[in-house]
């Protein structure tokens, strides 16, 4: 579970109603045939004691797959990285990140 708290008014802001306290649920599911990754947030008013929710939804294609996506969009990817330390990329990373340019 994440939890943020926001005192900041520009955030998050929902009527003018103070603090809010923010989380995800770790409820979500992923189907594998799509990519697709579903998860709950919820944000907490503590003033009054009201909860919101908002279902979320996030592709999350193969490496195949995305450097198929960028070829065709005129991009060359010259390397892959694995996480936002600069590793390079292999199957078991937290992360795709492609690093390119213009064909």
């Amino acid at each position: 579970m994440t939890d943020r708290l926001y005192n900041d008014p520009g955030l998050v802001q929902f009527y003018d109603m103070g603090t809010k306290a923010a989380w995800t649920s770790n409820d979500f599911r992923h189907n594998p045939a799509t990519g697709v990754v579903t998860y709950s947030t919820r944000y907490e008013m503590p003033g009054c004691g009201r909860v919101l929710s908002a279902e979320s939804k996030i592709a999350v294609p193969t490496k195949e797959s995305l450097g198929q996506m960028l070829d065709q969009t005129g991009l060359v990817v010259e390397e892959w990285l694995g996480n936002w330390r600069g590793e390079p990329y292999a199957p078991t990373s937290p992360e795709i990140i492609p690093i390119g340019r213009l064909r």
